[in-house]
């Protein structure tokens, strides 16, 4: 059994090795070549993994592990952030989802409500591990788009419960009121105390590993972490990954987080590979050739649904139509969690094995088109928003109508988060006139009632940039953590007004070039930034002269970064901080009783000129002479710190034995 389960990883790594190497070549989302490499040796390819189970176990782990840091990186201050997104978008996305597909069900497909309801249940949940995968990869977890995915993931992992609760009534085993309140009360209230345990005891545990300075002591305390608290949650009814997700944000709040990430991170991305794997054994190539259209009527009714839903979810809470429409274009495919409904249904007889494969077939179709629809999202809703603007102009929300164009603003501001809020403060003191625009509308309201010039847009929108002055703005600061939005917002400032200046922030190294070449006169990357104040503060600990790293600096910063993206920095080199180190030397010079130095002046001394070497400070008892005048009188304890380079402190140490000698 082992050895055909080792066989098994063995087939599927080196198929995903082959299919991601080629994926890459083509600029392919690698996350496809896992799923094609899965249905290659699975039982609708060559059929070289007869058991998709054998390895379906171990895969799983990769899910645990991606919750379990999203739950690190988020922690609970930051979800409580969420609850407008988890709460209000979670809660409406499944039950308009639910309802829309009932009656859409029952209206078009068959009468029966309880399978109704079940379809309704099965198409209501997204995949998590897919969508965050490719959230966290593109960096756009902290985007508007990816707050409102994340919250509807994570409702979607708090509904698990209610959902396995109604498969034993929908199958003629009904429950009565009071003991379907009992288990929703028992659920939320074992999530409760899940997470006040693990937020207490979890921090403590590792502080207790953390002081016996084991590297594998502290490995194998976060797998049992992950792991345990992640069976323990399914043990008591919720989801392995809402377990493996509360222990992520117990973590979060302690000051191991991001070593525990740097030790996780490696070995998620292996088991999420293999996840990928198997889920692409999933497609039943046979199941959709015997009944190609209803597994393509099947696959289109679920992503017309979905997008729809989220569509209207997201703009009713946001009112933004890109928000809006990239949400939706993420969250339309079937999740992990649909499978296990799907098999519990068969077992309650809800569905006879046909309509199964059907499912199964489509849903795995809609894994497979994911990562292509996400790739081409951003330029299917520009696309349609530039057509739908133009032809719809009164739309746009009256708050924006307002005539703000009256406004004169040299600046304008783009996002007012951390950076935004500072930039805004620098402005405000030299007196320079700015707008900010914010696509979050609870910031706006916050921050207007302080008296900020802060007004609700999507900076995307040509018509907001207009409206707040683009065209005759000197300065455009683009604070905002979206690579795609910030590449749109430059293209189109520079359109609109060619003259103005455009600061830009980035988070990759490899947006300088594409951004420089939109438009941008000068892109901040976040990893840079920080590497400069680390090389900064390395030379001042070495005490180079201060002039010298402000010119290095320079330098470093020149040409857009140029120096620290090419391997040969030939221009540094002369200011290299251990060429200047192996120049010079510092020694210590002892004037003991009875010695010839002991009452003679430094100038009399004339050190620099017969050596080269300079006493740049004495040591006298507990006093310290730094700079010492050439009256300064030597007395014996004196102890002289020499400088200079390596010959010239030689041969200050044997002029200082000598001194008369030498002055001959």
């Amino acid at each position: 059994m082992l050895v055909d389960t080792l066989n098994a990883i063995v087939l599927a790594f080196a198929f995903a090795l082959i299919l991601a190497f080629l994926f890459l070549k083509l600029r392919l989302p690698v996350l496809t070549a896992f799923l094609c490499a899965g249905l290659l040796v699975g039982p609708s390819g060559f059929n070289l993994i007869k058991d998709p189970h054998a390895v379906e176990s171990i895969a799983e782990i990769g899910i645990i592990l991606l919750m379990f840091i999203i739950g690190i990186e988020f922690s609970v201050k930051k979800l409580l952030a969420y609850r407008r997104e988890v709460f209000i978008a979670g809660l409406l996305q499944v039950v308009l989802t639910l309802i829309f597909s009932c009656l859409l069900y029952l209206a078009l497909i068959a009468s029966n409500i309880k399978v109704a309801i079940f379809f309704g249940l099965f198409i209501s949940f997204s995949s998590t591990a897919v969508v965050l995968k490719i959230l966290t990869d593109r960096g756009e977890l902290n985007t508007p788009h990816g707050r409102y995915i994340f919250g509807i993931l994570i409702f979607q992992d708090l509904t698990v419960v209610l959902a396995m609760l109604l498969l034993p009534m929908l199958a003629d085993e009904p429950l009565t009121l009071s003991e379907v309140l009992f288990k929703i009360f028992k659920a939320f209230g074992v999530l409760a105390i899940l997470l006040l345990l693990a937020l207490k005891v979890i921090p403590i545990l590792l502080e207790l590993v953390i002081k016996t300075r084991s590297r594998e002591l502290f490995l194998i305390s976060i797998f049992l972490t992950s792991l345990g608290v992640a069976v323990f949650s399914h043990k008591l009814g919720l989801s392995l990954s809402l377990g493996a997700f509360i222990a992520g944000l117990a973590i979060a709040e302690s000051e191991y987080a991001y070593q525990t990430i740097a030790e996780v991170k490696p070995l998620k991305d292996l088991f999420m590979a293999l996840f990928f794997i198997t889920i692409g054994m999933l497609l039943s190539i046979p199941a959709i050739s015997q009944n190609p259209l209803q597994a393509l009527i099947t696959l289109l009714f679920i992503f017309v649904l979905k997008t729809i839903v989220v569509f209207l979810v997201v703009y009713f809470l946001n009112k933004n139509l890109r928000t809006a429409f990239l949400s939706s274009f993420y969250l339309f495919q079937i999740g992990e969690f649909s499978f296990v409904l799907l098999l519990q249904g068969e077992k309650l007889n809800l569905l006879s094995p046909d309509v199964s494969q059907i499912l199964i077939a489509s849903s795995a179709l809609t894994l497979f088109l994911t990562p292509l629809v996400i790739g081409v999202a951003d330029k299917m809703t520009y696309r349609f928003l530039k057509t739908f603007r133009a032809k719809h102009k009164d739309l746009v929300r009256k708050e924006d109508e307002k005539p703000h164009h009256k406004h004169i603003h040299r600046a304008i501001i783009l996002g007012f988060g951390i950076c935004g809020r500072n930039v805004a403060r620098a402005l405000k003191l030299l007196d320079v006139p700015y707008a900010v625009i914010e696509l979050n509308p609870n910031t706006v309201k916050r921050y207007r009632k302080k008296g900020e010039h802060i007004f609700f847009g999507d900076a995307t929108n040509p018509e907001i940039l207009i409206r707040y002055g683009i065209k005759s703005a000197e300065l455009l600061i683009i604070t905002i953590t979206d690579p795609v939005a910030v590449r749109k917002v430059v293209k189109l400032a520079k359109e609109l007004n060619p003259s103005i200046f455009i600061i830009t922030r980035t988070k990759f190294v490899a947006e300088i070039d594409e951004l420089l070449k939109l438009g941008a006169d000068e892109v901040i990357p976040e990893e840079y930034e920080a590497s400069i104040a680390l090389f900064e503060k390395t030379l001042r600990y070495f005490k180079i002269p201060l002039n010298v790293i402000n010119e290095l600096v320079s330098d470093l910063k020149s040409e857009h970064y140029e120096a620290l993206r090419t391997e040969v920095i030939t221009k540094l080199k002369k200011f290299h901080p251990e060429e200047l180190l192996k120049k010079l030397t510092f020694e210590n010079y002892l004037v003991k009783p009875g010695h010839p130095l002991v009452g003679m002046t430094l100038r009399a001394l004339n050190l620099r000129a017969k050596t080269g070497a300079t006493a740049i400070a004495i040591k006298r008892g507990d006093e310290l002479i730094v700079n010492p005048q050439p009256e300064t009188v030597l007395k014996e304890g004196d102890l002289l710190v020499l400088i200079g380079s390596e010959p010239q402190i030689n041969r200050a140490l044997y002029y200082l034995e000598s001194p008369y000698e030498g002055m001959y």
